[in-house]
């Protein structure tokens, strides 16, 4: 019946059905199917990579050496607080050793909070508009964050310094615990504000560096 039915049919149906490409073509390596967000997201990969890669040296110079430029400015401000408080610095000279800890750990901080909220406004996961929610979730992250390493700064200042005493000790930790709680309040001022004018991925980590 079924040889009966097949010389039945136009022979240029049959044609047809014998070119049409098969539903699962190999398109994608990873699992052989013709549509698949995989292939897909390789192939968006590869634009924006390309992309990347065609700038001009100079258009991505240019969007970021006057942010590095203006900043460096900001940041003399420094030496001058310095200076105020050089009596003060040199009665617990102790705490210059820790300086580097203390403006690295900012740093750290705001870095995690700049990385991850950037890449959400990338995604359309929060927006501008969502600034008392995210500064409320991000202010009590860095609460948590700044008391825990600030505790842990305690015995690493009391323990492991010679020279550092229980209230170098108390200050060291507690202005630890303050910067980091700061960092993450500031990266997510800045950020925000700064990606209603596209500016949030270059600007975002020198500003908060020099403010911090």
């Amino acid at each position: 019946r079924q040889r009966v039915f097949m010389s039945l049919l136009p022979k240029e149906s049959l044609r047809s059905d014998a070119q049409e490409p098969a539903p699962h073509a190999s398109h994608c390596p990873r699992c052989g199917a013709g549509r698949c967000f995989a292939a897909a997201r390789s192939s968006r990969g590869t634009s924006s990579r390309a992309e990347y890669l065609d700038t001009s040296l100079y258009v991505d110079v240019r969007a970021r050496l006057p942010w590095l430029v203006g900043l460096m400015l900001v940041q003399s401000l420094s030496g001058v607080i310095v200076e105020i408080f050089s009596s003060l610095i040199s009665d617990h000279i102790v705490l210059t050793a820790f300086l580097t800890m203390l403006v690295g750990g900012g740093g750290n901080a705001s870095g995690q909070t700049i990385a991850d909220l950037v890449q959400r406004l990338r995604t359309g996961e929060v927006s501008p508009a969502d600034f008392g929610s995210v500064l409320a979730r991000e202010a009590s992250i860095g609460a948590i964050l700044g008391l825990t390493v600030g505790a842990c700064a305690f015995p690493r200042v009391s323990l492991l310094s010679k020279h550092a005493g229980l209230v170098d000790a108390v200050a060291i930790s507690t202005a630890y615990a303050i910067i980091v709680f700061l960092a993450n309040v500031v990266a997510v001022c800045v950020v925000l504000f700064l990606d209603r004018y596209g500016q949030a991925a270059v600007g975002s980590p020198p500003v908060v560096q020099a403010v911090k």
